[in-house]
């Protein structure tokens, strides 16, 4: 699960846990902004703080929640809250290690009734178990993609190392066709080379288009000789050519 799915479901377990009515979360942005990630009993805010937005400032300083209803908040804070969530009570920061990566709008109680000084208390509780769990979240995510960047290169590295060798082979036999294209040997170990070429290439795609599935140990007999002679072929193929060609130079 992504922090992106599992945001509304933390909202709504901080919600029940405080009793409040409505809930908006913002979590911060790879850029240092900090956006509405997921709202409970109300509309998501469309707008992103900058990483100097006043309220982003202060917050960096303060573990306690902050109330809006008793009036020691900022002059510009509640009429900002009142846009961004019109029935935001308390805002609760979410910090973690000195750093913000997040914070609550918190809507009243249920029935209207004002928070007391223990919900407060248990607001910033609930605050520091959120931002732990959302740190875990993004960890988890970043380990993720970390491993699917290594399964891609490696992906990568098989299809390219896969590739010079068709390439190799087509241009070692590209080169020895301009002096023996007609030799009726040549065209027909030609085209031999052509199609074991083109069926590598074949199962690639197939490969590489097929829904992957996981890797199985997969034991089976195998003629070593025949396949020492298809992967020495183009080389093979091009040498003999050219051992042709001396032998006729010596011998006219």
């Amino acid at each position: 699960m992504t922090l992106g799915d599992l945001a509304p479901h933390l909202l709504g377990s901080v919600v029940e846990t405080v009793g409040a009515t409505a809930a908006v979360l913002y979590l911060k942005n790879a850029a240092g902004g900090h956006q509405a990630a997921a709202a409970v009993g109300a509309r998501r805010p469309a707008q992103t703080l900058a990483e100097d937005h006043p309220l982003i400032t202060s917050l960096r300083t303060r573990r306690a929640p902050l109330v809006l209803e008793n009036g020691s908040a900022a002059p510009w804070l509640k009429p900002w809250a009142a846009r961004a969530f019109p029935a935001a009570s308390v805002i609760v920061p979410l910090r973690w290690q000195d750093d913000l990566i997040g914070f609550l709008l918190l809507g009243p109680g249920q029935g209207g009734t004002r928070y007391t000084v223990a919900d407060l208390e248990l607001m910033a509780t609930v605050g520091e178990q959120a931002a732990g769990v959302i740190v875990t979240a993004r960890l988890a995510e970043h380990r993720a993609r970390s491993h699917e960047f290594e399964a891609f290169h490696r992906l990568t590295s098989f299809v390219i190392h896969d590739l010079k060798n068709s390439i190799s082979a087509l241009s070692m036999l590209s080169e020895s066709a301009l002096q023996h294209f007609d030799d009726p040997e040549f065209q027909r170990d030609a085209l031999q080379t052509v199609a074991r070429t083109v069926d590598r290439m074949k199962a690639l795609i197939g490969r590489l288009s097929g829904v992957p599935e996981p890797a199985r140990l997969r034991l089976e007999p195998l003629d070593l000789a025949i396949l020492a002679r298809e992967a020495a072929s183009p080389i093979a193929l091009v040498r003999r050519r050219r051992v042709d060609a001396l032998a006729g130079a010596v011998h006219p």
